[in-house]
């Protein structure tokens, strides 16, 4: 499946396309990173979900960048996504000292810390 957007300058008509694995993929990364936030209980500045919102952008500009400049021949856009979302994540939590615990997280501790939490 595939979203098509309109060339608004081409007077052919044309349409560039993205496909649903392009934004499903990273898109599952900045909802874990979201979630991970939550359960964490870190803000919008110290957490993850912003910063890779924002990597992913940039990868969307990067890849619409690469079609413009390529002359409309299609590019991988997870060639474009995947470094700015994955990369900016291991970066981040390398740098804040994360790494281990953001890898090896799982919802299973969390939902356990929940419900220890409230008994």
């Amino acid at each position: 499946m595939l979203l098509r957007i309109p060339r608004f300058a081409d007077p052919w008509g044309g349409y560039d396309m993205i496909g649903f694995g392009d934004i499903l993929f990273p898109g599952l990364l900045v909802s874990f990173t979201f979630r991970y936030d939550k359960v964490n209980k870190k803000g919008i500045a110290n957490g993850y979900f912003l910063w890779l919102t924002v990597g992913y952008g940039v990868g969307l500009f990067l890849t619409y960048l690469g079609l413009y400049l390529m002359n409309g021949h299609g590019q991988p856009a997870l060639l474009y996504l995947v470094p700015c979302t994955l990369g900016t994540c291991i970066l981040l939590a390398l740098v804040r000292g994360d790494l281990k615990d953001i890898w090896n997280y799982s919802s299973e501790e969390a939902s356990s810390r929940d419900s220890s939490g409230q008994a």
